[in-house]
């Protein structure tokens, strides 16, 4: 069995990148495999490519290996598809009744939704309105909205 060493980082003669060796690369396609891991496990994984367990703790707590782990994790997690799924299956779990998922979602798509500002004639803003004239003041926006519409 190997010891799985930091020896044999490799400068890319185009980039002059640090490249890691070929099983430590391997290690990290592993690793950001997340829960479809074959093996399933470290150990499984170190025994299948003759290291020692301990050197796959080591290789993982390598700093080299740390900054590329953590470059690729973070381009894997925000990639769009990834994203999308997530939010996909936040709407169908809001969808379905849950309401910390419903609540989730409407966050989410918060930031997508324009935000409008109501101000009455006298320039005033609609926070500074009694409950009365909030209300004279939503109904004569949708009737003008209607009117709006009807026109369009």
């Amino acid at each position: 069995m190997s010891n799985g060493g930091g020896k044999g980082w490799t400068k890319d003669p185009d980039s002059g990148v640090k490249v890691m060796p070929e099983l430590w690369a391997e290690l990290l396609d592993w690793l950001l495999l997340g829960p479809d891991r074959d093996p399933k496990n470290q150990y499984e994984w170190a025994e299948a490519h003759g290291v020692h367990a301990a050197s796959v703790r080591r290789i993982k707590s390598d700093s080299r290996f740390v900054r590329e782990w953590d470059r690729r994790a973070a381009e894997l997690n925000i990639h769009p598809e990834r994203t999308q799924s997530v939010i996909d299956a936040l709407w169908g779990a809001a969808a379905g009744g849950d309401v910390k998922a419903a609540s989730l979602y409407l966050q989410y798509i918060d930031k997508f939704t324009p935000k409008r500002r109501v101000v009455v004639d006298d320039d005033r803003e609609a926070s500074g309105l009694s409950d009365a004239e909030l209300v004279d003041e939503l109904e004569f926006q949708v009737r003008h909205l209607k009117a709006v519409g009807e026109d369009g």
